[in-house]
């Protein structure tokens, strides 16, 4: 399997866990979505506002070099359609640029501009990996949050992605 081939699974599997997560939220009410429950970024809605605003942020490094808006500021939004609006813009963003990926690109090294004006210089490949992985750790986390709302999100393991995909139930 090539590094492309990867990338573009994990990406494949990062939007299938966040439907996940995502579907077992649409049913709590605005008080559970909000509720403080001591994640990262305190709760259920906090949480998810964070995974789709760094994918934004992100994305807006890879393809004009940087974002002056912090994660902070993109996720600033309440209630679940605002949040589900994020992961929309997000998830066609990602596909977009992960289809027009080349090895070649995912090889290279890429600058960028973080939103305090900071400058990185990373191999694409690398940060792609990084924002994956970033939101297994923040869906982690709010799969926890829905399990004790009794709304769990089931299984977010990637094997369990393949076997899904392999049986034709994910898209």
């Amino acid at each position: 399997m090539s590094k492309l081939e990867l990338i573009r699974g994990y990406y494949d599997y990062n939007e299938y866990a966040n439907n996940r997560v995502l579907d077992a939220a649409s049913n709590l009410s605005e008080d559970e979505l909000s509720r403080k429950q001591g994640a990262s970024f305190e709760s259920v809605e906090g949480n998810l506002a964070h995974i789709a605003a760094a994918q934004i942020a992100w994305h807006t490094r890879w393809t004009k070099g940087g974002n002056s808006r912090s994660t902070v500021q993109i996720g600033d939004v309440h209630g679940f359609d605002s949040v589900r609006g994020l992961f929309d813009r997000s998830h066609a963003d990602l596909r977009e640029f992960v289809a027009s990926l080349t090895e070649q690109r995912l090889d290279g090294l890429l600058p960028y501009t973080d939103s305090r004006g900071d400058h990185y210089e990373r191999l694409l490949w690398q940060l792609m990996l990084h924002v994956a992985n970033h939101g297994s750790y923040h869906r982690a986390e709010t799969a926890m949050a829905l399990t004790a709302f009794g709304r769990s999100p089931g299984d977010l393991d990637y094997v369990f992605f393949e076997i899904a995909r392999e049986a034709g139930h994910v898209r």
